[in-house]
């Protein structure tokens, strides 16, 4: 492996613990923050930050930073809301056991949804991340996908949220039938290794853009099969969303 200068070589480790900080699922299994960890972590973090102006000045300034949280994700047809020509896309990578997409689901998305992808000013995408120790999050992520492929993506995503606390095989498979999703066909579809390796892919694609827990966004316009954007990382609020959304909108 090639030797990275010691100012990148934390940030792997915190990237986690960040997620944790700012309302999120981190990838890794663990307690929460203490408010002075999280202290210690963000003045390591403007340490490293530091350290890298140094070296970039060191280089004669030639070296251009990356515009921060700015990534592109594929663009999905399969469980996207709103107007098509909406002119900003909203993804989501979601778990359907974490404590925190539920916050947002139950908090911020609804003040979004009605004020933005109802008026056909923002389109809304749900990708997969379902975290490892979520033992239920995968048997979840399949499930709302297979009830998508009769149609009932929504409303079964809306259940599996408003009834986290229930999560687990009979709940999965009775909220299928309450919403009518036909037994055979959701078996067989629960069963086919094309749609785990989706979710697989999906969660691939979260981690390679710096998604390291969930729920995790990426808030920007559609081009050629991508969405371009911004990321924003943890179950922030509305108001934070919102001032996004409101300054790309205004943007020439």
């Amino acid at each position: 492996m090639t030797d990275r200068p010691l100012a990148f070589r934390p940030l792997a480790a915190l990237a986690a613990l960040l997620v944790a900080a700012t309302g999120g699922c981190s990838l890794q299994a663990g307690g929460g923050l203490t408010h002075e960890q999280g202290e210690e972590i963000i003045a390591e973090l403007k340490a490293i930050h530091r350290s890298l102006d140094e070296q970039t000045a060191k280089m004669g300034g030639d070296a251009q930073p990356a515009r921060a949280g700015h990534v592109q994700v594929a663009d999905s047809e399969l469980q996207a809301m709103g107007a098509a020509a909406a002119p900003l896309t909203l993804v989501e990578f979601t778990d359907y056991q974490c404590p925190y997409c539920k916050r947002f689901h139950d908090t911020s998305w609804p003040e979004l949804k009605k004020k933005y992808v109802d008026t056909g000013k923002l389109r809304y995408v749900v990708r997969d991340l379902p975290l490892d120790f979520h033992s239920q999050a995968m048997p979840a992520a399949i499930a709302a996908r297979c009830a998508g492929q009769q149609g009932q993506f929504w409303p079964v995503h809306e259940a599996l949220f408003n009834e986290q606390a229930a999560l687990g095989p009979d709940m999965i498979q009775a909220t299928a039938k309450r919403y009518g999703v036909g037994s055979e066909a959701f078996e067989r579809c629960r069963q086919d290794p094309r749609v785990r390796q989706a979710i697989e892919a999906d969660v691939a694609e979260a981690q390679q853009i710096g998604v390291n827990g969930t729920p995790g966004f990426v808030l920007g316009v559609r081009k050629s099969g991508k969405v371009e954007g911004t990321l924003i990382v943890g179950a922030q609020s509305a108001a934070t969303f919102e001032a996004k959304i409101e300054a790309l909108l205004a943007a020439p």
